[in-house]
């Protein structure tokens, strides 16, 4: 063969394998928008209670492009993007919404189901008797200012606000298409509560998060150095592409796989323990993955937030949506309305007692609230802080999602603040929004 048609031939193949790899990249990328959109619909509607064409209008901004079949009798969510990439979500009561990947609907439909909401009753009052405390004026502006959209190109499309002071409500307000009592997707907020699930599991004495995380996975090689507290604190060393704008790591557990602990569990090693922070949705994953392993049925675990956390608050609205696997997805999926929001705020702002009883550990908020080294002022233990910001309350601690979600803690101010919304990109600015809700409390 010549060397004319050797050159012809070998940039064939290099054309070719690049069209391949390009088709294979892009039917990736599809696969994990279908999969986002469909996951997106379930929940909001089915979960929220939400309509549809609000849903598409406001919530699909990421992945517009994508064909959407609801069937509201077995409430479930099929979605294809060009006839190519089909997926599918289904609503499971009191388990929310979960994709159907690797697994059959069949089988997950057979997994294990979570016990009701008791009947006992937790309810957040107005704080009437604290007037004289509050600048109502400029409480009412900071609340009406996040609502107010100002510029088409940042919008913030805030969904809802609740502010309490010493445990009562002094701000409320809603979007116009959110009733009070709606759920909400509280995105990365979950971590935090994963983190609460793993406080009661070290008050009962299961777990002791200095010691090496018990993921049976690393025993044999460098891993099995990461101890809980490493994994709490985003500071395991291991390798995880926390990207959501292409097919990575964290798109693929979330959107792709049955089981994103499991698929977390298979990092390998990029440093040391405790060398390096870096933000890991993988890493709470495993964290919920460590949880389910500490019980003998899959029922035992499935009813272990409801029973421990969520019905002690009195978290009526809360939904931890789980994997195909049956796992809870402790990174990303859990909602709730903001008045259950507010509690789960209350209740680290009293030192993890409610009610009287304590429920987590002496210490555990502290833990929760105090910086991590190498995380440059703004992250704890699965809650952050803003320690770069000398004029925001220095003591404060935040649960934060993507979207703009926020319950912020300051014990010094006795204040909880929740903040839910829909923010595409830099629209609300919750520093600012703090500080002025904060302002308004003398």
């Amino acid at each position: 063969m010549s060397t004319a048609k050797k050159i012809f031939l070998g940039i064939g193949v290099l054309v070719i394998s690049a069209l391949a790899y390009g088709f294979y990249f892009g039917l990736q990328y599809a696969y994990i928008g279908s999969s986002y959109n469909a996951k997106t619909v379930c929940s909001c509607m089915f979960v929220s209670g939400r309509d549809l064409n609000s849903i598409k209008n406001e919530d699909l901004y990421a992945v517009p492009y994508s064909n959407i079949s609801v069937d509201e009798e077995n409430k479930t969510v099929s979605v294809d993007i060009y006839g190519l990439a089909k997926t599918k979500a289904i609503y499971r009561k009191g388990l929310g919404c979960t994709l159907v990947n690797e697994l059959t609907e069949e089988e997950i439909r057979k997994q294990p189901g979570v016990p009701p909401a008791d009947s006992a009753k937790s309810y957040l009052v107005w704080g009437d008797s604290l007037n004289a405390s509050i600048d109502k004026v400029a409480l009412t502006k900071a609340v009406e200012d996040v609502f107010t959209e100002k510029d088409p190109q940042n919008i913030k499309r805030t969904r809802a606000v609740v502010v309490l002071y010493k445990g009562k409500i002094i701000a409320e307000k809603y979007a116009d298409n959110i009733p009070q009592g709606t759920p909400l997707l509280g995105w990365s907020m979950t971590k935090s509560v994963t983190s609460t699930l793993i406080g009661l599991l070290v008050k009962d004495g299961k777990i002791d998060i200095k010691k090496p995380a018990p993921v049976a996975e690393w025993a044999a090689d460098a891993r099995n150095k990461i101890t809980t507290d490493h994994l709490l604190r985003m500071s395991s060393g291991l390798a995880f592409e926390e990207n959501y704008a292409a097919p990575s790591d964290a798109t693929k557990m979330l959107f792709r796989s049955k089981a994103a602990g499991e698929y977390a569990i298979q990092s390998k090693p990029a440093t040391d323990p405790d060398k390096v922070w870096s933000y890991s949705s993988g890493t709470t994953n495993i964290l919920q993955e460590i949880i389910r392993r500490q019980f003998k049925t899959h029922a035992d675990y499935l009813a272990f937030p409801h029973i421990r956390l969520f019905h002690k608050l009195g978290m009526k609205s809360a939904v931890l949506e789980p994997d195909a696997s049956g796992t809870y997805v402790g990174s990303s999926f859990m909602y709730a309305n903001a008045r259950d929001w507010a509690k789960y705020g209350q209740f680290y702002l009293q030192d993890g007692i409610w009610n009287g009883e304590r429920l987590l550990p002496e210490g555990w908020v502290k833990y929760s609230s105090t910086e991590t080294p190498h995380s440059d002022g703004k992250y704890a233990a699965q809650f952050w802080v803003d320690h770069r910001d000398k004029t925001f309350p220095q003591d404060a601690f935040f649960a934060d999602g993507f979207e703009g979600q926020f319950v912020t803690v300051i014990p010094s101010k006795e204040m909880v603040i929740v903040r839910l919304g829909c923010t595409p990109g830099k629209g609300f600015n919750h520093v600012e929004f703090v500080k002025s809700v904060v302002k308004a409390v003398r």
